[in-house]
């Protein structure tokens, strides 16, 4: 038999149409669904569980020192500074109040190479410049191992205010550029000031040593935008605004992206032309504050020559011509030139005694509004914000809310307390909480930050886990740099 006969002669097992499609369909189902799980696997090598718990230990905010070594950052070149020593770490909704004492070793480290926002409040000689000062000594200061391990200084901007005048003192972060020993180096400090109080100013810093420039705040055309011209004239919402205010806005709106501050002023004049004594008295007073910080070509600097990595640029506001409402709107100013300009490294805002010009009944200040954006864009902006201030209840409650760390050094405002508990996730609930905080010595602190590590030990096993709602009791470390807060006695 040939084999064709013998093919045409096998009978062979017929398939029904309907078990082929429903095969056909299935297989594309299974590839499809492997697809769709493609974009939900980690991507790193390490599990998904894994992947999220890596991410969330190197971009904590604080960590132990054990826990510094377990994630493996001593090998990987992270940088890092010492903040001080844990004390205890109260865990009242765990261990029902119960404080247990860390090991003797049990340092607290400031991540420096990720983006955070803090706010450190206290009485005045509780220790709050003291560890604002310990901060910027982490992100500024180089090949001292007494503080830790930093490979790239940041750029930073303080912002700071007080009564002006003969009387003024320094803005206590400029310490910061006078090292306790010869072999410390410290960053560059550049002060600006209002330049109607240049003098007075230079000789309040004069004893701070060639380490510290004053000079006089001047801004460049360009850099006065639209938006930079709203905040120097401290014009808020239109409506309720005088008449004068709003005639400016509409030049504003007309001008559009052809906005300059020659073409304003060009049109600015022809408007005033109507203007009645009270209005152009009103406008008057605003443009005279304006042109003060647009003076002298020899003395106009830009962003660029302002900041730089490895230097702390300090604008003091210290003069009594200048109120806190116009300080905020030149701090704004200033704090998007801080934002815009391209450095290569990271950035850290103070937001110094600001109890002396964010007040939360004007929560909704230009300046206000620029910090929060700020720091709901800390991660790509690539900031870190410290709001410095003895009055917590005058800090616009969000502000609060949205800080990764909150130190509180001693105080014994009951009305503090109920403020801040109101805005943090610790539980501060038990009764000798704010007994311990009225307790503290000088130095030490009450620390709540629920995304920082630490190290648990379950058994032998050492597990990193996240403080979440636990507190911790810290004392901070000694300056490198000198202190020019401490207090004036009579005796010895």
């Amino acid at each position: 038999m040939s084999f064709l006969t013998e093919c045409s002669l096998t009978i062979w097992p017929s398939v029904p149409s309907e078990e082929l499609e429903d095969s056909t369909v299935g297989s594309n189902a299974k590839i499809r669904r492997q697809k769709e799980f493609e974009l939900l696997q980690p991507v790193t090598n390490l599990p998904g569980e894994f992947a999220t718990k890596r991410h969330d230990h190197l971009t904590a905010p604080l960590m132990t020192s054990d826990a510094h070594v377990e994630i493996g950052l001593t090998e990987s070149g992270s940088q890092y500074g010492v903040l001080g020593q844990i004390i205890s770490v109260q865990q009242v909704y765990i261990e029902n109040g119960n404080a247990h004492a860390p090991d003797d070793d049990d340092l607290l480290y400031i991540n420096t190479n990720v983006p955070l926002s803090a706010l450190v409040c206290g009485v005045q000689g509780s220790g709050k410049s003291h560890t604002v000062a310990c901060i910027l000594e982490n992100m500024f200061i180089e090949d001292d191992p007494r503080i830790g391990s930093l490979s790239k200084s940041l750029s930073g901007l303080v912002l700071h205010m007080s009564e002006g005048g003969p009387s003024s003192s320094v803005n206590e972060t400029a310490w910061v550029g006078l090292p306790l020993s010869r072999y410390t180096k410290t960053p560059n400090v550049d002060v600006y000031v209002s330049p109607s109080s240049l003098s007075t100013m230079k000789a309040v810093y004069a004893h701070l040593g060639s380490n510290v420039h004053v000079k006089p705040l001047y801004f460049t055309e360009d850099e006065l935008d639209a938006q930079a011209f709203l905040s120097m004239m401290a014009v808020g919402a239109s409506d309720g605004a005088p008449l004068y205010i709003q005639i400016v806005l509409s030049i504003l709106r007309d001008l559009g992206e052809h906005y300059s501050y020659k073409e304003f002023k060009n049109v600015l004049e022809q408007k005033r032309k109507d203007f009645n004594p009270a209005q152009e008295a009103g406008l008057k007073q605003r443009m005279a504050l304006l042109e003060s910080f647009m003076g002298q070509e020899k003395y106009r600097m830009t962003s660029t020559t302002r900041f730089a990595a490895g230097q702390l640029t300090i604008v003091d506001l210290s003069d009594p011509f200048i109120d806190p409402a116009s300080a905020c709107g030149i701090f704004e100013v200033i704090t998007r030139l801080f934002v815009r300009t391209k450095i290569n490294t990271g950035k850290v805002l103070v937001v110094d005694e600001a109890h002396k010009y964010l007040a939360s009944k004007n929560g909704s200040t230009g300046l206000t509004k620029a910090l929060l954006t700020l720091i709901r864009e800390q991660r790509h902006k690539g900031m870190r914000v410290i709001i410095s201030t003895q009055e917590p209840t005058i800090v616009p409650s969000v502000l609060i809310d949205l800080c990764s760390v909150v130190i509180m050094h001693r105080f014994s405002s009951p009305s503090w307390w109920d403020h801040i508990m109101k805005h943090v996730s610790a539980d501060l609930s038990s009764s000798d909480a704010f007994d311990r905080v009225v307790k503290l010595q000088t130095g030490e602190a009450i620390v709540l930050a629920p995304s920082g590590i630490f190290v648990q030990r379950k058994g032998s096993k050492p597990i990193v886990e996240q403080y979440g709602r636990r507190c911790l009791t810290v004392r901070m470390r000694q300056r490198i740099t000198n202190d020019g807060g401490s207090s004036i006695m009579v005796v010895g």
